[in-house]
């Protein structure tokens, strides 16, 4: 395991130890047991160091009380490894031994959190399989859903986590200027350059800027921007004429976190026109997007500054309202937007969803998640997407620049 300097090298279990125990006051658990397989449970890498970092090789249970020090069952194959983290450590070998040491770790709880979602409202905290929660349930224990204590704990930021993270949104929006610049150029030449090729203009900016991501970033053209996750392949890639409209997204984290911590991502999308003027249609719907964008950060803002508590669920309710009144409901195909993570863009805590999933997971500090509302139609596609972070002192900050107009290419 790797291990930094400074303060990063206590665990989060640790560092956020009064979270953990308001969350089980509040929904009056005895504990929180946190069960992961071969990195089945992103909380228990989490919990136990950086993210991605720590993987059982066979079952591994974390059993966090309400009172009482923190306890790991783990397989002997895997006892030594997780020694070092100098909590209280538990071996089993076989599985009748797993059986009878998990019976004692629970003994006493008669309620306890894991990472499950009632009829898998919120998938992304379904990390446990149906076999164990059975498992758990046979003891006589009631298993509530984690999905807020993951939300505050596990997926929340620290103002390390934001620093690095705007680092990051700061170097994206320099890379999306820079090949905005190259298309404007080429344009100007009569050069012709394809969506492919713009894409590799695009990853070769990222790393100049010591950004790294776990998927290329997408440039999209026309009908392909209609495509909400359009990825750029060398035959199907479309030439950037002129009279295109682009849509660009681009996500990354600083490859090297100067604390020497994992990177935070930052994830932007942006629109650009090579028309002049801009059509009509396409302007229409460029407006529609950005006044549901604005609508959400204000909807947060206000909802917070009145002391309000704020679900994700709530926020894509008012973005979805504009786009439904503007008639174009039907061709906002997503989710109004997702945390933000380390190991992705995409990360485990609220996400701003009532469409595809029904998220009533509440924004408190800590949060990090994107606004992305698009409208997708046959011939090209629209989408704004902006990042916002919920601060220490409950403040909702936008962390990216806000795209006002059509990014013009001539």
């Amino acid at each position: 395991m790797t291990t930094t300097e400074g303060p990063r090298t206590e665990p989060l279990l640790s560092r956020r130890g009064q979270r953990i125990a308001d969350e089980l006051d509040r929904v009056s658990a005895d504990g929180w047991l946190i069960y992961d397989f071969r990195g089945s449970n992103p909380a228990f890498s989490r919990l136990l160091g950086s993210p991605g970092e720590l993987k059982s090789t066979r079952r591994a249970f974390l059993y966090i009380p309400r009172d009482g020090d923190p306890r790991l069952l783990i397989h002997h194959v895997d006892a030594g490894n997780l020694s070092r983290l100098g909590f209280d450590l538990r071996p089993y070998g076989g599985r009748d031994e797993m059986l009878q040491a998990l019976t004692l770790l629970l003994s006493g709880a008669r309620r306890v959190l894991m990472e499950y979602s009632p009829g898998n409202a919120i998938p992304y905290v379904s990390r446990v399989d149906g076999g164990t929660l059975d498992l758990v349930r046979g003891l006589g224990i009631e298993v509530v859903s984690s999905a807020d204590a993951l939300a505050s704990v596990v997926a929340a930021w620290d103002s390390a986590d934001i620093a690095s993270h705007q680092r990051a949104a700061d170097a994206l929006d320099l890379c999306k200027d820079g090949l905005f610049s190259a298309m404007q150029s080429r344009l100007g030449m009569g050069v012709e350059w394809n969506e492919v090729e713009a894409q590799q203009h695009l990853v070769r900016l990222m790393q100049e800027h010591g950004l790294e991501f776990d998927h290329p970033p997408i440039v999209a053209v026309n009908r392909h921007a209609g495509d909400p996750h359009y990825a750029p392949v060398a035959d199907k890639a479309l030439p950037i004429k002129p009279g295109d409209l682009v849509l660009c997204d681009v996500w990354a984290r600083e490859k090297e976190r100067p604390d020497g911590g994992v990177g935070a991502y930052a994830d932007i999308t942006w629109v650009a026109s090579a028309a002049d003027p801009i059509p009509g249609d396409h302007a229409r719907i460029w407006d529609t997007v950005r006044s549901a964008r604005d609508a959400a950060v204000t909807f947060i803002e206000d909802q917070l500054d009145a002391g309000e508590p704020v679900q994700g669920g709530e926020v894509d309710r008012v973005a979805r309202a504009v786009i439904d009144k503007a008639g174009y409901g039907k061709a906002f195909t997503h989710r109004t937007g997702h945390s933000i993570g380390w190991l992705g863009a995409h990360g485990d805590g609220v996400n701003i969803d009532d469409f595809e999933t029904h998220d009533t997971r509440l924004l408190r500090p800590g949060a990090a998640f994107s606004i992305e509302p698009g409208i997708y139609l046959s011939n090209f596609g629209v989408r704004s997407e902006i990042n916002v972070v919920i601060t220490p002192g409950n403040q909702l900050k936008v962390t990216t620049r806000r795209q006002t107009d059509i990014v013009p290419l001539v």
